[in-house]
């Protein structure tokens, strides 16, 4: 338990931190991209990871040995979500142009990152099969 708070709290301190270094970048260059759904999509990644990590953790704890698959169902299901709610869709809150993809693909890599960064830890103290 501790070491699953640890983790989620390098996430919320990493993504703040890259989130505000962003917004800062956005309001610097006077950018016509809205800090709201910067904001959004900051917050959709930072839940969207959390829901991974905790399958990712269920996983180990039920030792079923699909940690990787099930980060890579999650990444999957991740970017479909993102896609089809901030690019995909009639009303969406992002135009569909280069630059609106890189703002939509920054928080992504972040929490992506993280996720790898953690499933490696996960796996790295797994106890190893007798096979």
């Amino acid at each position: 338990m501790k070491q699953s708070l640890w983790h989620l709290g390098q996430l919320l301190v990493v993504v703040c931190t890259v989130g505000s270094i962003h917004l800062v970048t956005i309001l610097y260059l006077n950018s016509t991209f809205p800090a709201r759904v910067l904001f959004q999509l900051y917050s959709v990644n930072f839940i969207m990871a959390i829901t991974g990590y905790a399958m990712i953790r269920m996983a180990y704890w039920l030792k079923s040995q699909v940690e990787g698959f099930v980060f890579l169902l999650g990444s999957f299901i991740k970017f479909g979500v993102l896609y089809g709610v901030f690019l995909a869709n009639e009303t969406a809150a992002i135009p569909d142009t280069k630059q609106a993809f890189l703002h939509l693909f920054v928080p992504y890599a972040v929490c992506l990152i993280w996720e790898i960064a953690t499933l490696a830890k996960i796996l790295n103290q797994a106890p190893k099969s007798s096979v």
